[in-house]
């Protein structure tokens, strides 16, 4: 009990100390959900009053293209609604919001010592596992924003584990019907949640003996108790899908080209041409190939920042050494799964951030493997240097392990938190000029309306990844008023080149005309455009 609180109130310090740090949304994701979170709070239900892209509203200019829009076209809500739950108690702004988040992340570290625990694992391995589950490489900084890190992990760390108990108890039904409704609930904080449903297949084929794991106990899992199972996932998902059938006259309004079949990762934002299992085709087979192959082993290179460094390694050899139990049989299914389908369908997504996102579900478990698989890797490798199979020997690497782990950690969330102070520099800097110079019904195109808006009220819209003329016809249907452009630094451009205004040129040759020659503002590496009409 006593590790448990003690990694309880380590992990709450560290979040905390991290809103300090960031007192706002730092970057689109958290800024989005925040502003949801708002406008639930404040009573205006699932609106919002910036396009955050076009991905929000079908990928096509609407019509009437209007603001606010209906929210969470693309992405999921739960983050939002517990978010407004902590904004309607204590006032409606982000740090308000990050209160259950700072909870839910905390709980992620004393429940991975618990499940290392129930793993088998020393107590030495169990806090180990702990202390890594507070830090995880840069989400020590990301964990309590508002965005789905803190509730997905929760939700589908607590699938997972249920799963997992459904292997061993005597009574298997319930265990399952709880993943499946877990599983629901970190669907509505991500979509790839759904991919949690192959924990608790797994777990329920484990029981019924049709595996290559046998069952813990004797006794399978009832067909009634697997239908169970996916009728309570499906009754937690239902509302919010009735909820966009009614919206959008589908329940995933977003899915199709503009997510599954894109080239680059910026091509999901376009809506100037076509987007398609064709035009992915037309792309040939190396592309398509290499661009899995290189997605692949990117997020191991991700998986090793998560775990630390070395522990990667050891979570592998733990994984391996452990193939055959059939309590880990549903994590590693799904983890398997969900990383081929990262590398292979959300090839450029994942390593942009989805892979960070889905990791708090998983990193419970791979933290308890890694840190139980040091003694035995270290005691096998001994053959070729007997110094390695000393228990002292074991003892420092585990030490010096989570040493590493932690500085890596807390040297790769100052570099984040560098670059998130920069953008918010610029941000306030946009923000200052709009509130002196502009009406508060002005319509703002940028790169991140969603950050925008809190600071100036201003309505806005994003640039879809497209020649200008295609930028012309948002400008227009919008209404912009103004054009923020940041660039990334001294001599770089911005993605859509519109940095130097009139004199921009696109790839075939276009002008942006609804820009003037010279900007109304300019701050660091920032650039504000008055419409000319």
């Amino acid at each position: 009990m006593r590790d448990l609180v003690a990694l309880a109130i380590g992990a709450i310090v560290a979040r905390t100390l991290a809103v300090a740090l960031v007192p706002w949304p730092p970057f689109t994701d958290p800024a989005y959900y925040s502003l949801v979170a708002q406008r639930l709070a404040e009573g205006h239900g699932f609106t919002i009053p910036v396009l955050y892209s076009f991905l929000e509203v079908g990928s096509r200019i609407p019509d009437p293209a209007t603001l606010p829009v209906a929210s969470n076209g693309h992405w999921m809500p739960l983050t939002s609604i517990v978010a407004a739950g902590s904004m309607a108690l204590f006032g409606p702004t982000y740090v308000a919001g990050t209160i259950p988040l700072v909870v839910l992340s905390a709980a992620l570290a004393p429940f991975t010592y618990w499940l290392a625990l129930e793993l088998g694992a020393s107590r030495g391995a169990a806090i180990a596992a702990g202390i890594l589950a507070i830090f995880a490489g840069p989400l020590l900084i990301m964990y309590p924003t508002t965005d789905n890190f803190a509730v997905f992990g929760v939700a589908g760390a607590g699938s997972l584990y249920a799963s997992t108990r459904a292997i061993g108890a005597s009574r298997p039904g319930p265990w399952l019907v709880l993943a499946g409704a877990l599983a629901g609930l970190a669907t509505l904080a991500r979509i790839d949640g759904v991919l949690l449903t192959i924990a608790v297949a797994t777990a329920w084929f484990v029981r019924r003996g049709w595996s290559p794991w046998r069952p813990a106990v004797t006794g399978g899992a009832s067909v009634a108790w697997g239908a169970a199972s996916a009728l309570a996932f499906l009754a937690v998902i239902a509302p919010w899908a009735a909820r966009n059938l009614a919206t959008y006259g589908s329940p995933l309004p977003s899915a199709g080209g503009h997510t599954l079949w894109i080239r680059t990762y910026n091509e999901q934002f376009s809506i100037g041409h076509e987007v398609s299992l064709g035009t992915y085709l037309d792309w040939g087979l190396p592309n398509i190939v290499g661009s899995k192959l290189t997605a692949a082993g990117e997020l191991i290179g991700r998986t090793g920042v998560l775990l630390g460094g070395v522990f990667l390694l050891f979570f592998a050899a733990g994984l391996w050494m452990r193939r055959r139990e059939p309590r880990l049989a549903p994590f590693a299914v799904y983890f398997a799964v969900m990383f081929v389908a990262m590398a292979g369908i959300f090839t450029f997504h994942a390593p942009r951030g989805a892979f960070y996102h889905s990791a708090p579900a998983w990193l419970p478990w791979a933290f308890a493997i890694g840190t139980m698989a040091v003694a035995p890797t270290a005691t096998a490798a001994g053959r070729l240097w007997p110094f390695l199979r000393r228990p002292a020997t074991h003892r420092f690497l585990l030490t010096a392990g989570v040493a590493g782990a932690i500085v890596l950690s807390v040297v790769g969330s100052a570099i984040l938190h560098a670059q998130w102070s920069r953008s918010r520099d610029r941000d306030e800097q946009a923000a200052a000029y709009l509130l002196a110079n502009a009406e508060r019904t002005d319509v703002v195109m940028g790169s991140d309306p969603a950050s925008i808006f809190p600071l100036t009220q201003n309505p806005g819209v994003a640039a879809p990844f497209d020649p200008y003329p295609v930028v012309e016809d948002v400008v227009e249907a919008y209404g912009v008023d103004w054009v923020v452009v940041y660039r990334p630094g001294p001599g770089e451009t911005d993605p859509l080149g519109l940095w130097d205004g009139a004199a921009a040129t696109d790839s075939e040759g276009n002008h942006p005309a609804f820009l003037p020659a010279e900007p109304a503002f300019e701050g660091d590496d920032l650039r504000i455009f008055r419409v000319t009409r």
